[in-house]
């Protein structure tokens, strides 16, 4: 059994673990982020696409704006990104990420609040943090995160509660704790027809909107981290502004459409053009356990594009927790409220 498989069934039970220290996390954030108005995540890889979760569900719940960094401003431009009356929160697995960190130090030595989602606590970027939400997974092996991104999105629920009103925080926080369950179930879909479907194509389009455009861009960095296969992001209306020209007979899509969640409509929407240009549609919705709660489908829906891309890699005879010659560490470097640059 591949490193990687062992780590994707051990989901459920990780981030039920990082969930019992959920309530104080809640409470940490509301204190730190007291005086916020606004959000600004940096984070690169798997963690931009946790980033992209926070984006729609911090306005959604908290009603505030989020702002994903521009990492390379501070690090190949020398620039100060505004952080005034905002909370600066940093995402990297690993910690270790010369960006994501060199934006945090940035904010932090111009007085800005700053929080690590990491799974590192002793990391270069958890010591730029003035709070940190350890993910405690233990080290992730293989290339291809699987645990420390779905607990990654739940640490971006945790701050979402901190920065909402309490009746929404308690409503969101009874969410999550539903959630290790769903993923379980979740871990049972057949995605034997996927497969197939992926299998005879080297490149694809994968579709999602609001919270889950967080989950179409996971799963398509899965596909071709893991299969070799070419797959790009879409939203429903950006595939349509061009990028559906490029769709055809060979070019397999994945929608992502939980049931229940608003932005689902939309992309099924988007499934009889696909199919009348040919392209063979595989739909994650109707699957998925019942029952799941909108705000947090993200965390169950993407473990069945997690499976797809593995089960897809393995079919092809890759090395899964080795792909392409990849290393888990990429160390190369390279809105809201409007005042002063710094905090008073």
């Amino acid at each position: 059994m591949s490193v990687l498989e062992t780590e994707l069934h051990a989901q459920p039970a990780g981030l039920r673990s990082f969930l019992t220290t959920a309530g104080a996390a809640v409470a940490a954030v509301r204190d730190l982020a007291a005086a916020a108005c606004g959000v600004v995540v940096a984070a690169r890889g798997s963690s931009d696409n946790a980033a992209r979760y926070a984006q729609y569900l911090i306005p959604l719940v908290a009603e505030r704006e989020v702002t994903l960094a521009a990492p390379s401003l501070v690090t190949t431009y020398g620039a100060s990104p505004p952080v005034y009356r905002r909370l600066v929160v940093g995402i990297s697995q690993s910690g270790s990420s010369p960006d994501v960190v060199a934006v945090l130090r940035d904010a932090r030595e111009r007085g800005a609040p700053t929080l690590a989602v990491t799974n590192d606590s002793g990391s270069d970027l958890a010591a730029q943090a003035d709070l940190v939400l350890p993910l405690g997974l233990g080290e992730e092996r293989p290339v291809a995160a699987t645990g420390t991104y779905t607990t990654s999105l739940a640490a971006l629920a945790v701050i979402a509660a901190g920065l909402a009103p309490e009746p929404a925080a308690d409503a969101l926080l009874a969410d999550l704790d539903r959630v290790p369950d769903l993923m379980g179930r979740a871990l049972e879909v057949d995605v034997d027809a996927a497969v197939e479907v992926f299998g005879a194509s080297w490149r694809g389009v994968t579709v999602g909107r609001g919270v889950n455009l967080a989950t179409a861009h996971e799963a398509a960095l899965k596909l071709t981290e893991l299969t070799g296969s070419l797959v790009a992001p879409f939203s429903p209306a950006d595939l349509r502004h061009g990028p559906i020209g490029a769709v055809g007979p060979g070019t397999p899509a994945l929608l992502v459409a939980p049931e229940g969640e608003r932005g689902s409509a939309s992309v099924l929407a988007v499934r009889d053009e696909l199919r009348a240009r040919g392209a063979p549609v595989v739909v994650i919705g109707p699957d998925l356990p019942s029952g799941i709660p909108p705000l947090v489908s993200p965390i169950v829906a993407v473990v069945p594009a997690q499976k797809l891309a593995w089960r897809l890699a393995t079919a092809r005879g890759v090395d899964v927790d080795a792909p392409g010659g990849l290393r888990k560490i990429t160390t190369r470097r390279s809105r809201g409220c409007t005042t002063p640059s710094t905090w008073p």
